[in-house]
């Protein structure tokens, strides 16, 4: 078990909720869900948080620290705790801040090296104590490198908020270190015992972070009362993997505050938060609020939201879950309606279009008077913040509209099969072309261009319980497979097996059959994949097809 210490922490909700942006707001009000919700407290970080300036940072290191920096090299996995602080000296218009902890921060597409735009975690008070920025002990400077808009973050959060979410707030600031101009940055309020007070009475129970894309099986870091204890963890695990579908949610409910648990399932689905706790294992906190003796979801990580990046803003509501948790309500039927249920509600009460949209103007307004001397910047955030809102728009729309059809399993015909349709296309590394062709017949052709290239054509079924075939026809062409390649060749699988047969040489069509069952009504993504350095798969789309043979 790794550890790292703020003393006793334990949980109480206490949401924004109320008017939807007013961070100033007075309102308390009932957020969806039945979370109890309150309106934060005025303190000196509010106005900070909602000021229309953006500071500039000016961080000195000096040349030891910056060798320490230099010797960290980011590997997927690596225990962030190894992460060496520095000190540095923060200067913001008149104000110093001395000996100030200072360490690389991010994980796999946002790390970068500290001579190029490092994203970093910064404590004030750690070696001078009674040390505060702007009523703050621990910020984080993002560098952004995954929303060159610089408002998803900011927009994100506020609207998990209004669900009754508690997250750390956005805002921004430009950065300088040592002298150099790293540009603008998003400024996150710290994860620590100062940003629970101000959402918790109790701060006495354990809180786990996921690290980097790890469940709840894992060996997460804790802090807390009992850091040694995961008790309640392991039963929420064992409930989780409950046979007994009707037994399952009530076992769950005893450990796991179910009704925040659907509202976190919900948020994060509905505005495409792929890299989120439900559909990646990633980007959240777990913690025991004792009041309830529940456990508690919170979501991080919003930087690529509605539809950015591998997903798009028509992504499925119901999509393949990644976390356990998740994945196990899904599979109950009463779990999935309440869901789907939750998500309506929200979609009504919380996802306002109209005031995501002007709130995206209002962070681009500040942010481009900010950015005026940055010209390529400025640019590119404008363009970015017009994709953001057409995305926003977008996936409102498409929400309503499945959520109509939402909860009825695929349905078979003659012979027991369906062809399967719908396909979208998704690129996971390198820069692959996608091409669909009418004639002669129909294709779906993924192109490895020169790179190392991971590429699919995916589609979403709903299944009831039940033993099936995947079956299909694909050939490929000019194939070139270098030694970078884990695995490669053509196949046809569903989403998250890994340990599957791959077709390398395919000059004729080739039948494939991929055999999959099914314990409970169930999500499920369905992939046409080549991996490849070079070459063309073509996938015979009127092949396509899932058969069920028990």
């Amino acid at each position: 078990m790794k550890r790292f210490g703020w003393g006793q922490i334990t949980f109480r909700i206490v949401g924004l909720a109320g008017v939807l942006f007013s961070a100033t707001s007075t309102t308390t009000a009932a957020a969806p869900g039945g979370l109890e919700t309150k309106p934060t407290s005025n303190d000196i970080s509010d106005a900070f948080f909602n000021s229309e300036d953006v500071p500039l940072l000016r961080l000195e290191i000096s040349p030891a620290g910056m060798e320490t920096l230099r010797a960290y090299e980011f590997e997927k996995g690596s225990n962030p705790d190894s992460r060496t602080n520095v000190a540095a000296t923060i200067r913001e218009g008149h104000r110093v801040y001395t000996n100030v902890a200072v360490h690389l921060k991010g994980s796999l597409g946002s790390f970068r090296d500290v001579d190029d735009r490092p994203a970093l975690t910064v404590t004030f008070d750690k070696w001078v104590d009674g040390q505060l920025f702007h009523g703050l002990k621990k910020i984080s400077l993002n560098n952004s490198v995954q929303d060159p808009s610089y408002a998803s973050e900011q927009v994100s959060r506020t609207l998990f908020r209004a669900a009754g979410l508690p997250c750390p707030r956005a805002t921004h600031a430009r950065v300088e270190l040592n002298g150099r101009d790293l540009g603008l940055y998003v400024v996150l309020e710290g994860w620590n015992k100062q940003f629970l007070k101000r959402h918790f009475s109790d701060t006495r129970g354990n809180l786990w972070d996921s690290g980097s894309a790890g469940d709840i099986t894992e060996d997460l870091d804790v802090s807390g009362d009992q850091p040694e204890s995961r008790d309640l963890l392991d039963r929420l695990i064992a409930a989780a993997r409950e046979t007994n579908l009707t037994q399952r949610l009530e076992l769950m409910g005893r450990v796991l505050d179910l009704d925040q648990f659907l509202t976190v399932m919900a948020m994060e689905v509905m505005t495409v938060h792929w890299d989120g706790y439900a559909m990646n294992k990633n980007n959240y906190r777990v913690f025991h609020d004792r009041s309830k003796d529940r456990l508690l979801f919170l979501p991080q990580g919003m930087d690529q939201m509605f539809g950015q990046y591998r997903h798009k803003p028509t992504s499925p509501i119901t999509p393949m879950m990644r976390g356990l948790v998740a994945r196990s309500v899904m599979q109950v039927p009463e779990g999935r309606r309440r869901y789907l249920e939750r998500m309506e509600q929200l979609l009504d009460t919380v996802y306002d279009v109209p005031k995501l949209t002007n709130h995206v103007d209002a962070v681009t307004g500040k942010l481009q008077k900010a950015l005026a001397t940055d010209l390529n910047t400025r640019a590119r955030q404008m363009l970015s913040a017009a994709t953001l809102k057409d995305r926003i728009i977008r996936r409102w729309a498409s929400v309503r509209e499945q959520l109509v059809n939402a909860s009825k399993p695929i349905q078979f015909g003659p012979g027991n099969e369906v062809a399967l349709t719908n396909w979208n296309n998704s690129r996971e590394s390198g820069s692959p072309s996608f091409r669909q062709r009418s004639t002669p017949g129909r294709t779906l052709e993924i192109v490895a261009q020169g790179s190392r290239t991971y590429a699919s054509w995916r589609t979403e079924v709903y299944l009831d319980a039940g033993q099936y075939q995947f079956i299909g026809r694909f050939k490929v062409t000019d194939a070139e497979y270098g030694p970078e390649l884990t695995n490669p060749g053509a196949t046809l699988r569903l989403s998250g097996d890994r340990n599957v047969r791959m077709i390398r040489e395919a000059d004729d069509w080739t039948t494939f059959t991929y055999d999959l069952t099914v314990a409970g009504k169930e999500d499920l993504v369905l992939i046409c994949e080549f991996r490849a350095s070079k070459g063309t798969a073509i996938f015979d789309a009127p092949s396509l097809k899932l058969v069920k043979t028990r």
